[in-house]
C-alpha cells in the first residue's frame, strides 16, 4: 500500500512538470504561427462600374484587420496586428477609379495599409485562403436618383448631335514643354467642334460632340516615359461621339485648354513645390505631426497635458478651463485634434511663439479688446514728431491728398501758399477737405482733412500734413510708426513719370501709295510679317481689332476702306524706309507731306501741337456794330498717351486739318469758308512701331470745254477745232504716328 502510494505521487509530480511544458509548446507554436503573417504582394484591378478591387497576397493565417476612415482627407487605414510586410516597396500609384495611392508601412508588430481616395466612397471587405480584398465601390454608383440616368444622357447627347456638322478627329500627338509639361495634341477637322471638358475622380475627360474617330486612334496611349503629369491617354468613340480620358500620374498639376484654328491643345503643367505646399494648405490647413487618442470621460486638462508632452508647447489653461470630454481619434493631426476640442468646449487659444493660452471664447475676446484699448491710449499719448519730405517728381498737394485719403490736395496747397503769402510768412497750404490754409495771419491750423474718408487715411487721428508749394515740399507731424507707413508710400509714389515721343507725318497721296506702302512694307522688313495687330475704325468711330496674318495683306484692305477706317500698323524699325518712301512720293509728284510735328510728353498727359492761320470773320451786332472775330484754320495734332506695363502705348488722338476755302459771297460780302479734315480714334501700337490712318479723300472733278468761234460749227470738221478736258484726281489724307517710349538713356538730338 505504501508502494502504491509512492508510485501515485511519484507520477503526479511527473504530471505537474508535463502541464508547463505542454502549455510552453503549444504557445510557442501559436507565436511561430502568428509571426510567420506576412503581406508578400498587392495587386489591383478594374471591375465593372468603375470599381477598383485591392488584393494582398498573405501568407499564414489571413487576419482580420481594423478598420480607421477619414473624412478630409479621405482615406482608409487597415491595421494587421502581428502582420509582417514583405512587400517590395511602400507606395503602390493606382489612380483608378476613387483610388490615388495605397501605402503599406510596417511598425510596431503590425502593418498599416492607407488607401488615399478622391472622394469618400463606400467599400466592402472579404477574405479568402491567403487573399484579403478591399473593394471600393464608385461614387457614381452611388449617386442620388435626382441625377439624369446614362440612357437619357445618351438620347439627351443624341438628340444634340443632330443638330451639328459632323467632325472628325485627325491626329492625336502628345509632346512634353521645355519645363515638364505634357501638351496633348488633337487635330480637328473642324475648327468649330463642340468639346465638353470637365475633371471627373482625378482624370480629365474630353467628349466631342457628333465626331468620329479613326480605327487607328482608337487605343491607348502609354506616355508616363514622357516624365509629365499624364499617364496614359484612351481615346474611344462613344456612340455619335468621341470620349478622350486623360489620366495623370498625381495631383500636383493644373491643365489647361486652348485652340488654335483646327488644333486643340490640352495642357498639363507640373506644380511648382510652393504650389504644391499651398494647394495642399487649402486642402488641409493641419500640418502638426499625428497622433491618436481614445479616452473615456477624461478631463479636459489632462488631455491640454498630453497634447503639451505631445508637442513640446508650453499651455497655459485659464482657471474657467474645466469639464470632462470623451474622445477617439485615430491618426489626426495634433493641431486638429486640439481645435476639435477646444470646440467642443467652447474654447479658443490664443499663441504666441511657442506659448498657447486657452481659455473660453469670452475671455479671449475680452483680453484682445482689452489689449486694442490699450494700444488705442498709447497712440493717443504716443508723443508726435514733425518731418520735412521733400518731393521731386510728383506734387505734394497729390501726395498730401493721398495721405488723407480724400484724393487731390493741390489745389488746397496752393490756396493756402497764397493765404501765407498774403499774411506775411505764414506756412504752407493745407492739406484735404478740412485743413486751413493758414490765412492772412500766417497760422497753420493744422489741415486734417476730417472732411475727408478718413478710412483710407494713412495718417493717424492725430496727425497733420501741411503743403509748402513754392519748395514742393510736405510737412508732416505724426507718430513714429505712421511716419514709417508715409515714409513708405512716398517712395512709392514719388518717382519721374515715363515719356513718349510722339512722330507723326502727315500726308497728302494718291490712292495707290498706301496700297503699294502696305505691300512693300509686308515683305521688306523681317518684323512686318505677323509682328502686330491690325485695328480697325469704322467711319461712325466704333473700334475693331484682330491679330493680323501678314502686313501684304493691308494695302488692300486700305484702298477699299471707308472714311475715317484705321489702315495697318508698320513693324518695328520701319521709320527709315518709310522716308525713303515719302521722299520718293514727292519727286515723283504724287503726292506731299504736309506737316511732320514731333511733341513728348509724360504718360496720361495731354500734349497737342497746331500750325496754321486765323480768319478773320465780321459779324453784325446792334449794341456794338461790327464785331471782327478770328477763327482757326490750322493743322492740329493732340494725343494723350498711355503706357501699358506690357510696354505698348495707347494713345488716344485727335488729328484735324483745316484749310481756307473759296471765297464766297454772301450779301455783297465775301465770305472765306473752312474745309475740316478731322479723325479722332483710339489705338494701341507697340512701343517704335507706326500706325497708320486713313481714309480721308479729298476729290478734284474738272470738266472744261475750250473751242474756236465760227470754226467750231463747220459740219464734219468742227471738232478738230474744240477740246474737251475732265479730271477727276482723287487724293487722300494718310497720318502716320510713331510712339517711342522715353529710355532714361536716350537723348534727343
Amino acid at each position: 500500500m505504501a508502494k502504491l502510494r509512492n508510485t501515485l505521487e511519484s507520477q503526479s509530480a511527473g504530471t505537474r512538470l508535463l502541464w508547463p511544458l505542454l502549455l510552453l509548446l503549444l504557445s510557442s507554436v501559436s507565436l511561430a504561427k502568428a509571426e510567420d503573417a506576412a503581406i508578400n504582394n498587392l495587386e489591383f484591378s478594374t471591375l465593372a462600374g468603375n470599381q477598383v478591387q485591392i488584393q494582398l497576397d498573405m501568407v499564414g493565417e489571413v487576419v482580420t484587420p481594423k478598420i480607421f476612415e477619414t473624412d478630409n482627407p479621405s482615406r482608409i487605414a487597415l491595421d494587421f496586428a502581428g502582420v509582417k510586410s514583405n512587400l517590395a516597396k511602400k507606395s503602390f500609384p493606382i489612380n483608378q477609379g476613387a483610388v490615388g495611392t495605397v501605402y503599406a508601412v510596417e511598425a510596431s508588430g503590425r502593418t498599416r495599409v492607407v488607401v488615399n481616395l478622391l472622394e469618400k466612397v463606400p467599400y466592402e471587405i472579404k477574405a479568402e485562403a491567403g487573399k484579403f480584398y478591399l473593394v471600393l465601390k464608385s461614387a457614381a454608383t452611388v449617386a442620388s436618383v435626382s441625377q439624369v440616368s446614362p440612357l437619357k444622357q445618351a438620347a439627351k447627347d443624341s438628340v444634340v448631335s443632330k443638330f451639328l456638322p459632323e467632325q472628325t478627329i485627325k491626329t492625336i500627338d502628345f509632346r512634353r514643354g521645355p519645363n515638364g509639361e505634357g501638351r496633348l495634341l488633337l487635330g480637328l477637322s473642324n475648327a468649330n467642334t463642340v468639346v465638353d471638358t470637365k475633371q471627373n475622380a482625378g482624370k480629365v475627360v474630353l467628349n466631342f460632340l457628333n465626331t468620329k474617330l479613326p480605327d487607328a486612334l482608337t487605343k491607348n496611349f502609354d506616355v508616363s516615359d514622357f516624365a509629365t503629369p499624364v499617364q496614359k491617354i484612351e481615346a474611344l468613340p462613344k456612340g455619335e461621339n468621341v470620349r478622350l480620358t486623360i489620366t495623370p500620374n498625381n495631383e500636383n498639376y493644373e491643365y489647361s485648354s486652348y485652340q488654335a484654328d483646327n488644333l486643340l491643345t490640352v495642357e498639363f503643367r507640373p506644380l511648382t513645390p510652393a504650389e504644391k505646399e499651398a494647394q495642399q494648405k487649402e486642402k488641409f490647413p493641419y500640418i502638426g505631426n499625428k497622433l491618436s487618442l481614445n479616452f473615456q470621460d477624461i478631463e479636459v486638462r489632462s488631455v491640454l497635458q498630453i497634447l503639451a508632452d505631445f508637442t513640446e508647447l508650453n499651455i497655459i489653461a485659464a482657471d474657467s478651463v474645466a469639464g470632462n470630454v470623451t474622445l477617439r481619434l485615430n491618426d489626426v493631426p495634433w493641431d486638429q485634434a486640439l481645435e476639435l476640442i477646444l470646440k467642443s468646449k467652447g474654447l479658443a487659444k490664443r499663441q504666441s511663439g511657442n506659448v498657447v493660452m486657452v481659455a473660453p471664447v469670452a475671455e479671449i475676446m475680452k483680453i484682445e479688446q482689452e489689449e486694442l484699448d490699450s494700444k488705442k491710449i498709447f497712440e493717443e499719448l504716443e508723443p508726435l514728431k514733425t518731418e520735412n519730405i521733400q518731393i521731386n517728381y510728383a506734387k505734394a498737394g497729390e501726395i498730401c491728398g493721398v495721405l488723407m485719403g480724400v484724393g487731390n490736395s493741390s489745389q488746397g496747397g496752393q490756396s493756402g501758399a497764397a493765404g501765407s503769402s498774403a499774411g506775411g510768412g505764414g506756412g504752407g497750404g493745407g492739406c484735404g477737405g478740412g485743413g486751413g490754409g493758414g490765412g492772412g495771419a500766417g497760422v497753420q491750423s493744422g489741415g486734417v482733412g476730417q472732411g475727408g474718408a478718413t478710412s483710407m487715411r494713412l495718417l493717424s487721428p492725430r496727425g497733420t500734413a501741411i503743403v509748402d508749394a513754392r519748395t514742393n515740399t510736405l510737412i508732416v507731424k505724426d507718430t513714429a510708426k505712421a511716419m514709417e507707413d508715409i515714409h513708405k508710400m512716398v517712395k512709392l509714389l514719388d518717382v519721374p513719370v515715363r515719356q513718349v515721343l510722339i512722330e507723326s507725318r502727315i500726308v497728302i497721296a494718291d490712292t495707290s501709295f498706301a496700297q503699294n506702302l502696305g505691300t512693300k512694307f509686308g515683305v521688306a522688313n523681317k518684323g512686318a510679317a505677323g509682328g502686330g495687330k491690325q485695328y480697325g475704325f469704322t467711319a461712325s468711330g466704333a473700334e475693331t481689332s484682330e491679330n493680323s496674318q501678314i502686313l501684304s495683306d493691308l494695302g488692300t484692305a486700305l484702298a477699299a476702306s471707308s472714311g475715317g477706317s484705321l489702315a495697318m500698323t508698320l513693324a518695328r524699325g520701319a521709320d527709315y524706309m518709310l522716308n525713303l518712301e515719302i521722299s520718293a512720293l514727292q519727286d515723283d509728284g504724287k503726292g506731299e507731306l504736309v506737316s511732320n510735328p514731333r511733341v513728348m510728353t509724360s504718360d496720361r498727359v495731354l500734349a497737342s501741337i497746331k500750325q496754321g492761320v486765323q480768319i478773320p470773320y465780321q459779324t453784325q451786332s446792334q449794341a456794338t456794330g461790327p464785331v471782327t472775330q478770328l477763327v482757326d484754320a490750322v493743322l492740329e495734332l493732340s494725343v494723350t498717351p498711355q503706357i501699358t506695363p506690357s510696354g505698348s502705348v495707347i494713345m488716344q488722338l485727335d488729328i484735324k486739318k483745316d484749310s481756307p476755302g473759296t471765297p464766297l459771297a454772301t450779301g455783297g460780302n465775301s465770305t472765306v469758308p473752312i474745309d475740316t479734315r478731322q479723325l479722332k480714334t483710339k489705338v494701341q501700337v507697340e512701343d517704335g512701331e507706326t500706325v497708320v490712318l486713313g481714309g480721308i479723300y479729298e476729290s478734284t472733278v474738272q470738266d472744261s470745254y475750250n473751242s474756236v468761234p465760227w470754226l467750231v460749227d463747220l459740219p464734219v470738221v468742227g471738232w478738230m477745232f474744240k477740246k474737251t478736258v475732265k479730271t477727276d484726281n482723287k487724293k487722300e489724307l494718310l497720318v502716320f504716328i510713331t510712339p517711342k517710349v522715353v529710355k532714361e538713356s536716350l537723348t534727343i538730338k
